[in-house]
């Protein structure tokens, strides 16, 4: 047993006078200069805190091995460095974008890198994250601790998702610590919460079910206000429905004041101990204002608001996928939201690439809106418009990429616009020939050509055109076949009347 021990008392007679002089003199020192020494926490616009203590880079761990990228420390649990390895090289890249495209959303850049503990052994990893005091959502296998500032993994389960999901719990976990720095530690739960599920690459399924989940809340009368959402021991229900309810509480935000004002929020937390002011200095709204307003929305959210998730402007690569299928409205959707979310980074390159990818776009809504007139000029049997409209197509299409070009079909209707103006020559040359008797022959054969073509054309009209040009040949050839069988029958009935009525020849009277 220890025993307690007795406290330290120095009596003042022990001090002499001169020494009690020099405390005196010393501790006015220190009480004039701590008014000059730099506060823990940072003020509006100043950079945050850094509070983490973690290994340096380059540092072993005690039962682990290390393995690094550009920006993160991996340690895995037990002494299999070619695992390690394996892992970043899997998992590295997602986490290095998860930490640039959040960094720049948050505007806040990580002090040093990011450590991440990759457990093998469960109750470890357990035993680890209960220091972390948070309950994830389902799916989440990254496990942030913003007190220290590092990431646990158990490596079973990580593994056992899809990439995609995988990367997700890598950009939650890493919301997590981002916002967790950027406001000193004092971002609100929920908020967090809904931060770090907004932060993820958007899934459809997921996100329908989200939303599924706060319509049935709504419908029920049971939503949690904004202030239990956002306390940091909130009240005992499903920890898939507060994480529901926190995103798209965020949703709302985010549609509201954007993601400028998301950066002045998490500035505005520095030195605040109450979110509401935070929000009011953000948003220019109180929060009781902005959380009517959400409830108000919440059935349109809930019907199809919750599509909307301005962090997927971050992946080119649908619309990039959809320029190449030349499905050029979709492909402009999706870069108009990435041209809007790079606007408000004030990412000037990334803005350069999409505003290319929309030139590509327009030039190819503009080509396809072309081709629909070639298509109904066609249908109309506008020929020559058709083969105009064409020309014009082909100057749009020659600026897109080659794979893009659309040139069976492009032959197609150029091959029909082409035979139908054809088919208007030979007919003129028909009715120019039908003017000389001499001349029938040609006409006729002209006139058929040009009927059998407008017939092949569905051009019943013209074909019609055609039928009454060879009708109108065939019936002059009959008048003047009449006309010669005439003449014929009246000069052989002349010369027998001739024959009949003319005399003896004359008598010699000589």
């Amino acid at each position: 047993m220890v025993r307690p021990q007795r406290p330290l008392t120095i009596s003042r007679s022990f001090i002499s006078p001169s020494v009690r002089a020099r405390f005196a003199c010393f501790a006015l020192l220190i009480a004039l200069a701590l008014p000059l020494l730099p506060s823990r926490v940072a003020a509006a616009g100043e950079a945050p805190v850094n509070p983490f203590s973690q290994p340096a880079p380059g540092q072993d761990m005690p039962g682990f091995v290390r393995a690094e990228s550009d920006h993160f420390v991996f340690y895995l649990q037990g002494a299999d460095t070619k695992t390690a390895n394996v892992f970043v090289v899997a998992y590295g890249d997602a986490a290095e974008r998860g930490l640039s495209e959040l960094s720049s959303v948050y505007g806040v850049d990580w002090p040093g890198k990011i450590v991440v503990f990759i457990f093998t052994n469960e109750n470890d990893y357990k035993t680890e994250i209960a220091t972390a005091g948070r309950n994830e959502i389902s799916g989440i296998d990254a496990i942030a601790n913003p007190a220290t500032g590092q990431i646990s993994i158990l490596l079973s389960a990580f593994s056992a998702r899809t990439p995609q999901e995988a990367e997700n719990s890598l950009r939650h976990a890493i919301s997590h610590l981002l916002t967790s720095y950027a406001s000193n530690g004092k971002i609100p739960r929920g908020i967090d919460e809904g931060l770090a599920m907004y932060m993820e690459r958007p899934v459809n399924p997921k996100l329908a079910r989200i939303a599924g989940l706060v319509q049935t809340a709504n419908q029920r009368g049971e939503l949690l206000s904004w202030s239990d959402l956002n306390r940091p021991n909130p009240p005992a229900t499903e920890p898939d429905l507060l994480s529901a309810e926190s995103y798209s509480m965020v949703a709302y935000l985010i549609s509201r004041g954007r993601l400028p004002a998301i950066q002045a929020f998490l500035t505005a937390m520095r030195n605040s101990t109450n979110w509401r002011d935070a929000v009011y200095t953000a948003f220019g709204r109180s929060s009781d204002d902005l959380e009517r307003q959400w409830e108000e929305n919440l059935p349109r959210w809930t019907d199809s608001g919750w599509k909307e998730n301005l962090i997927a402007g971050f992946d080119l690569d649908p619309a990039k996928q959809q320029l190449a299928k030349g499905d050029y409205e979709g492909a402009k959707r999706a870069l108009e939201r990435s041209q809007q979310l790079f606007t408000e980074l004030k990412d000037s390159e990334l803005q350069a690439t999409v505003e290319q990818l929309l030139s590509q776009s327009d030039t190819g809504i503009q080509a396809e809106a072309l081709m629909l007139q070639v298509q109904q000029s066609l249908e109309n049997h506008a020929y020559d418009r058709a083969a105009t409209l064409l020309e014009q197509a082909r100057g749009q299409y020659a600026q897109l990429p080659e794979a893009q070009r659309p040139e069976e079909l492009l032959a197609t209707y150029e091959s029909i616009a082409t035979k139908g103006q054809n088919a208007g020559e030979t007919l003129d040359n028909a009715i120019r020939l039908s003017q000389n008797w001499g001349d029938y022959p040609q006409a006729r054969r002209a006139a058929l050509d040009a009927g059998g073509a407008y017939a092949s054309l569905g051009d019943q009209e013209m074909t019609d055109r055609s039928q009454s040009v060879l009708d109108h040949l065939q019936s002059r050839q009959r008048r003047l076949v009449l006309l010669l069988g005439a003449l014929a029958i009246i000069t052989i009935l002349w010369l027998f009347l001739w024959l009949w009525t003319r005399g003896p020849s004359e008598l010699d009277w000589g």
